[in-house]
């Protein structure tokens, strides 16, 4: 639409989506966009270190419960609760949150009970103190990720919105100042109105095993269509689906297949305007 602008705007006439107009909305959308994606990388970032500081939290509570066992034995008490394990269960916390707020429990029980911090364990008081902090952090960074991702969706979409109401204007202004069938529509990247239109799309493919090595293909009729293409892909020898008929009724026989291959099978119908997206798929083992 922005080449065919730059090109014909002004002896078609275009006064309101002109070339700076709708290429200024293009930009928009394609920045906008960009920033999206950058968000939603900077947030899976965030969420890596949350997941890095929750990990350390697992690795501190476990040494935590190792060390504090010796003096509160394995089963649950108020010891376990003072210290502050949920739930009445001296086990790993299952939430994130709940380990997060054990952290910060064993930071101040640890203060207050030094002579149950142990260096060599790694239980102590200052490195609690330090992952809580870190892991405070990295959840608040991942918060802010999560509204700035929110936020730049919603500017994204609003980009996106603005440029179709731009890209209808055009239709529209055009569609006042063209004959349906000027060719100048191609030059805006259009069809015109007074193309044919493509085909739908079949709705249903069914496919039988027939006589060895062949098999027996039926779909609906799709409005429009004036000849279907029969697409195949024989699981485990093609990487992708290949055209291997072209018919015009809606139904075909398939031979010269490899016995016991299982093979999917998809049909597209065309017309002069074109050819419609692959119709659903069916799969057949080749007797």
């Amino acid at each position: 639409m922005v080449h065919g602008l730059h090109e014909h705007e002004v002896p078609v006439g275009i006064k309101q989506n002109t070339e700076v107009v709708v290429s200024g909305a293009l930009n928009a959308a394609v920045g906008a966009e960009a920033a999206y994606g950058v968000k939603q990388v900077e947030k899976k970032a965030a969420n890596a270190v949350v997941i890095a500081q929750d990990k350390a939290a697992k690795v501190f509570i476990s040494n935590a419960r190792k060390r504090l066992s010796g003096f509160f034995g394995e089963s649950y008490s108020t010891e376990w609760g003072a210290a502050g394990w949920p739930s009445n269960s001296t086990a790993i916390p299952t939430t994130q949150d709940e380990r997060f707020s054990l952290i910060n429990s064993l930071k101040l029980y640890f203060a207050s009970h030094a002579a149950h911090e142990s260096a060599d364990l790694g239980v102590t008081s200052a490195l609690a103190a330090t992952l809580h902090t870190a892991m405070s952090d990295a959840r608040a960074e991942l918060d802010q990720k999560i509204t700035e991702v929110g936020l730049a969706k919603v500017a994204r979409d609003n980009a996106v919105a603005n440029l179709r109401k731009r890209m209808e204007g055009l239709i529209g202004e055009l569609a006042t100042l063209l004959s349906p069938d000027d060719p100048l529509w191609h030059a805006f990247g259009l069809n015109r109105p007074a193309d044919p239109e493509t085909p739908e799309v079949p709705t249903f493919t069914t496919a039988l095993p027939g006589v060895p090595g062949s098999v027996l293909v039926d779909w609906d009729d799709a409005a429009r269509a004036e000849r279907y293409r029969v697409w195949i892909m024989i699981v485990g020898t093609d990487t992708d689906f290949h055209a291997v008929e072209t018919v015009f009724d809606s139904d075909v026989t398939l031979t010269g297949l490899p016995s016991g291959a299982t093979v999917k099978i998809r049909v597209t119908s065309a017309n002069d305007a074109g050819e419609s997206t692959p119709g659903p798929e069916a799969t057949v083992v080749v007797p």
